[in-house]
């Protein structure tokens, strides 16, 4: 989507809490099965996009748009001079926003694996292409 739509980020969110998807197997702490599965869903946002859909609905996201721009821009704030980013290298690193149940919420860069041309097919195959693409990817944790 990032040739269609120009540069964003991957918003990962959950409805379990991150406690409960750090844990490598679906038992609690008390050895006993989560009464759901654990997913993820996976979507590719651009900044517009983000400030229509997501912080309208759901304002309490606005209080990492600045973190967030300046992830995918280069043009962050709360960096100092000498360490401003340029916005990320779309072949190298991925901007993320995550949110979890228990109200974690987190914006990172990480870097991109596998590498670019792995990904653009999977995109492809997962995402399809432009905008007539589903737009949302589900990751099912628990599928053996």
């Amino acid at each position: 989507k990032y040739q269609t739509l120009g540069k964003g980020f991957i918003f990962v969110q959950s409805d379990s809490t991150l406690a409960e998807l750090s844990l490598p197997i679906p038992k609690d702490s008390y050895g006993k099965m989560f009464r759901t599965q654990r997913f993820v869903l996976i979507h590719y946002l651009t900044l517009g996009e983000y400030d229509s859909e997501l912080c309208r609905d759901d304002f309490e996201l606005a209080c990492v748009r600045d973190s967030l721009k300046g992830a995918v821009e280069g043009s962050d704030t709360n960096v100092n001079d000498d360490d401003v980013r340029k916005g990320y290298d779309e072949r190298k690193e991925v901007v993320m926003l995550m949110r979890y149940r228990c109200g974690h919420l987190a914006v990172g860069v990480a870097p991109l694996a596998p590498d670019y041309n792995v990904c653009k097919s999977l995109g492809r195959d997962y995402f399809g292409s432009g905008e007539n693409g589903s737009g949302a990817l589900q990751l099912n944790l628990d599928d053996l």
